[in-house]
């Protein structure tokens, strides 16, 4: 009952570029909590296709430890301890692969691989016992989920019977990269508070909101003044992202800034704040 699940994200094909790497410590059969760290990656470098699985982008990691730093914060937490992961052969070996990379002792590691007792992929594993994947290929989330998943298969816990199932389409307003589109485009001609953040800003959205519909924060920005914009250009004032965000928008976003505009990125979480207000 005594574990670390692990969950590792790579910018390249080459297992040494780890760029996110997820922990969930569980102790006495209870998951005390789980950790997060961004990686700068060898030359900061990416593949679109990497990107466009993990939603991490060279602008977010520019600034990052590369792993050699984050080993040391993180070696004493693995230490004696067993591993567990979810298609263990990629996360264990990526794991052993980008030591040897940076010549860092590899020390042993026992691992239990949840692939192989369930096969079946995270999410499909994580739907049949119940288990919450909001932030699929999100290396904290996948790291947390597998530490449920493996409590669960320890206790004896049987799937839902229908798990193996397709699943059905998420018809859910949530699922979260739709194209806005049509009048919310249109800036308004007359507001009755023009004494807001957003007022006469050129607003983009990209990446999942889970608190609210992209179509709702849209029009609230539309009714505070702003205009609304599916494209990021140098012209362009606000970002606003949610999970995941697209790769392509955020990479244009640190060029147009490299050139001298000043586009401000924008979490959900600070956006909800400022319509709020």
């Amino acid at each position: 009952m005594n574990f670390v699940a692990i969950d590792i994200e790579t910018a390249q094909s080459q297992p040494w570029s780890i760029c996110q790497l997820g922990l969930s410590i569980v102790e006495e059969g209870q998951l005390i909590r789980t950790l997060s760290f961004l990686v700068q990656p060898p030359a900061n470098k990416y593949f679109f296709w990497n990107s466009r699985v993990h939603g991490i982008i060279p602008f977010m990691t520019r600034n990052s430890p590369f792993f050699p730093e984050v080993w040391q914060e993180i070696a004493p937490i693995l230490q004696n301890q067993k591993l567990v992961a979810h298609n263990a052969q990629f996360d264990i070996g990526s794991l052993k692969q980008t030591l040897e990379y940076y010549k860092l002792e590899v020390p042993r590691f026992d691992y239990v691989c949840t692939y192989q007792l369930t096969r079946a992929g995270l999410e499909r594993a994580c739907r049949g016992y119940g288990i919450p994947l909001n932030k699929h290929h999100d290396a904290a989330c996948d790291a947390e989920a597998c530490a449920r998943l493996y409590l669960k298969l320890l206790q004896g816990e049987k799937p839902h019977p229908d798990w193996k199932k397709p699943r059905p389409k998420n018809k859910s307003p949530f699922n979260g990269h739709e194209r806005l589109s049509g009048d919310i485009l249109t800036p308004l001609q007359k507001v009755e508070n023009p004494d807001n953040p957003f007022f006469g800003r050129k607003v983009v959205f990209t990446g999942v909101l889970s608190g609210i519909q992209r179509l709702e924060a849209a029009t609230r920005v539309r009714n505070m003044g702003g205009h609304i914009s599916c494209v990021v250009s140098a012209g362009t004032d606000m970002v606003v992202t949610g999970f995941r965000p697209g790769p392509v928008k955020m990479e244009k976003i640190h060029n147009f800034n490299e050139q001298g505009s000043q586009i401000r990125i924008i979490t959900e979480e600070e956006f909800l704040k400022m319509i709020n207000s």
